[in-house]
């Protein structure tokens, strides 16, 4: 199993553009990658303009037989001409699955989820609905003693840590030891009750405090579910 992280940064104000061409291109034509599709999200903090898009492949030689075979597609080439003058940069990283089952209730370690599973969250009745995306970047070598400490102080089915947990992932090329949550929140308010419990809790505190000196950095990133459900399959019925 193989997770695609794509980062589509745009061009000031060409959002409602940028959706509005994947309802006019329609997703017939895309099949082969709508049928591996997680979701399209839009940023809400971090980087302004930039719509992040996450897809679960069998393996690299299924991302490269989907993707590659959409660029000879002449009947896409519109969209593409449509599309590529509103963006800014590209960017594209895969991630594998956490090896350890409390932290891939969706995907990995025996888990797998595709298009027409079930919804996790159904966004249609939270529309408040936030997904947090939590880049954790490691200092080299040490990602075996994160995954140890996880085990030793989070890994119980009932940690706080694993409330509204989507999935952890690790990067596999680019930047290595790098660690990505992603949790879904029905709200704002739910995602800051949620780190103030994580603040307070023992097991985190102990987890934390094992961890922090081998932390390069930390970044969050608040997402929005695509407007469009069929852009955010694993948030809303098709």
């Amino acid at each position: 199993m193989l997770i695609e992280h794509r980062a589509y940064t745009l061009k000031p104000s060409n959002l409602e553009r940028f959706y509005a061409l994947q309802l006019e291109r329609g997703f017939e034509l895309v099949r082969p990658i709508m049928e591996r599709l997680i979701g399209y999200f839009t940023v809400l903090s971090g980087p302004l303009d930039q719509v992040v898009h996450l897809y679960r492949f069998d393996s690299y030689d299924d991302w490269t037989r989907r993707l590659h075979g959409l660029y000879g597609v002449t009947a896409l080439e519109p969209y593409f001409k449509g599309v590529r003058p509103l963006m800014l940069a590209q960017e594209n990283r895969f991630l594998a699955p956490a090896p350890i089952a409390a932290l891939t209730p969706l995907l990995g370690n025996g888990n797998d989820w595709l298009p027409r599973s079930k919804v996790w969250m159904d966004a249609a009745s939270e529309p408040e609905m936030v997904v947090e995306e939590s880049t954790l970047v490691m200092v080299p070598g040490s990602l075996p003693v994160y995954w140890a400490a996880y085990r030793e102080h989070l890994a119980a089915a009932e940690s706080v840590a694993a409330r509204y947990l989507v999935g952890c992932f690790n990067t596999l090329v680019g930047r290595q030891h790098q660690v990505v949550h992603y949790r879904a929140y029905p709200s704002l308010a739910a995602c800051r009750a949620h780190r103030q419990m994580l603040s307070e809790d023992a097991s985190w505190q102990a987890f934390m405090r094992t961890v922090s000196a081998m932390t390069a950095s930390n970044d969050v990133k608040l997402l929005a579910p695509a407007p469009i459900a069929a852009m955010v399959p694993l948030f809303r019925q098709p």
